[in-house]
Formats: C-alpha cells, structure tokens, sequence
C-alpha cells in the first residue's frame, strides 16, 4: 500500500518534470522535451549559448552549514574535509576554476525534485555558478593579509529568493532531481534558465563526498 508520504513524494516529482518542460522550451530542442531530466551530459555543466561545457570533477555535501541546512558544492578542485573561509581567504587543497553552490533550507535532502522561481517570495533551493575562477594573495599597502583569495571570477547564473539584481546571469527558472542522496552513487542534475534566456543544464554522479563549509566572521583590518 502506498503510504502517504510516497504519494506526495511522486505527486512532487510529477509535478517538477511537467514544470521543466515548461520553461525549458525555449532553451532545449523541441524532440527532447518529453526527457526530463534525461540530460545528455556525465558530469558537466552546459551553457546552451556558447556551446561551452564545464566538467564536474568533485561533488561535496554538508548537512550542518552554518548559514543554511544543506549545501552542496560541486566544482573541479579539490576541498578536502572542510572548506573554510574568511576574510577573502579560502583554503582548498586545489583551487578549482568554477563552482556550482547550491543551498537548501531543509536539514536533510531528500531524493526528489526541488524548484526555483525568480518571481517567488520563497524556494527550494538557492544556486550560484560562478567560472574563471583566479586565486592569489592579496596585498594591502605591501602586506600581504590573505594567501588565497579569488582574484577575479565570472557570475555564470545566480539565484537568491527575493534578490533580483536585474543582471542577465540572474535565475528566473531552475529544477533539480536528486536520485539516491543516501546511496554510494548519487546523482544531481539541473536546468536552469536565466533572465536573459539563457539556458544552463548539469549533470554529476558518484560520490557526494561529506565535508564542512565554515566561513569564519572577525576582524579583517
């Protein structure tokens, strides 16, 4: 017997994949709207426009960020069991050259889909994708104060609840299906289309390695 939490749980899921293919139609093929979120793509991101494409070496998940409930963090570096930050410095083992940072509200993520809405006043999920990611020491009148700070970086897409910057990188529309977060192999993939109609899609699985994000607040004169 279906129990009441599956019912919803499926009702949701229905709900997301008739919701992508709504807003997806102006940035995927007409043939493949029936897919879902059958993405072309094995741990990649994709920025339809430019026919470029970012690859997803590591993905990280941690349930007790500080700020939110959950964040996961995929990028091409390496961050070790911990991802602390502070006054512009960051502490990777390897700098990577893009990130894609996803928060969410709830305390712990549960398989399914999850949406996003430029025009809501509340979502399931915050994302910012950032590229060209440049790291260096910073320097004031001489001194150096940070190791390992980011230089310079691209706003790829960025979606905040009630923070519309009017930029073209800002999210109007975003999904995301998450299929055996608890399992060894997990996976997560997105679309996302942005004010300027930009259409963005990623896709990972393996392993959600666990880790903590600390952003450490204080004096940084």
């Amino acid at each position: 017997m279906m129990t009441k939490m599956s019912a919803f749980s499926n009702a949701k899921i229905a709900l997301g994949l008739s919701l992508v293919g709504l807003f997806v139609q102006g940035c995927r093929p007409s043939d493949n709207l029936h897919e879902g979120f059958d993405l072309d793509l094995t741990d990649q991101i994709a920025i339809q426009s430019t026919n470029d494409t970012l690859d997803i070496a590591k993905a990280y998940l941690d349930t007790e960020f500080q700020w939110t409930s959950t964040h996961v963090n995929l990028n091409d570096g390496v961050v070790g069991d911990s991802l602390v930050t502070g006054c512009g410095n960051w502490n990777f083992v390897t700098n990577p050259s893009f990130m894609v940072e996803i928060w969410f509200p709830d305390a712990f993520v549960e398989d399914g889909v999850y949406h996003f809405s430029g025009a809501a006043g509340s979502n399931d999920f915050q994302i910012l994708i950032k590229r060209d990611l440049s790291f260096g020491p910073t320097l004031i009148s001489g001194y150096q104060v940070t190791e390992n700070s980011i230089q310079n970086e691209e706003i790829v897409a960025r979606g905040f609840t009630l923070s519309n910057s009017g930029q073209p990188h800002d999210v109007a529309h975003a999904s995301i299906q998450i299929e055996n977060i608890r399992g060894p192999e997990s996976s997560i993939r997105f679309v996302l289309e942005l004010a300027n109609e930009e259409c963005i899609q990623g896709s990972f699985q393996g392993v959600f390695e666990p880790f903590s994000r600390i952003e450490v607040e204080g004096d940084c004169d």
